[in-house]
């Protein structure tokens, strides 16, 4: 199964982010566009250069990317939403849900370059 990008430059790309993040603002195609280029942008230069091993995989396969990439994008346009959403006290909504947004926060970056349990030892 390939993995790619989420985009909403297609009614079935639209439809498939919002299968996958219903609050997604869909209804302006441009602004929704921008977050998750902005996020997939974000993923990549957080993300680690690639072994010669992965690139030449990765060359054998249209469009492949890592699932977890794809998943970091989803979660960072979340991110990037909220944040653009979130009223100078940090309060977002009626209900007075507060939260402090933070781009590539810990759990994204995680999500980008899991951590392999193993010490570094020199």
């Amino acid at each position: 199964m390939t993995t790619t990008w989420y985009s909403v430059a297609t009614p079935e790309e639209a439809q498939r982010l919002l299968s996958a993040w219903s609050d997604a603002p869909v209804e302006n195609a441009e602004l929704c566009g921008f977050l998750l280029d902005i996020a997939k942008d974000q993923v990549l230069a957080y993300a680690p250069a690639q072994t010669p091993n992965e690139a030449f995989l990765a060359a054998l396969e249209d469009d492949a990317v890592p699932a977890r990439y794809v998943y970091a994008q989803l979660e960072q346009a979340k991110n990037l939403w909220n944040a653009g959403r979130a009223q100078q006290d940090g309060g977002v909504g009626a209900e007075g849900y507060s939260f402090t947004p933070r781009p590539l926060d810990k759990t994204i970056r995680s999500i980008i370059r899991p951590t392999s349990g193993v010490a570094d030892v020199f």
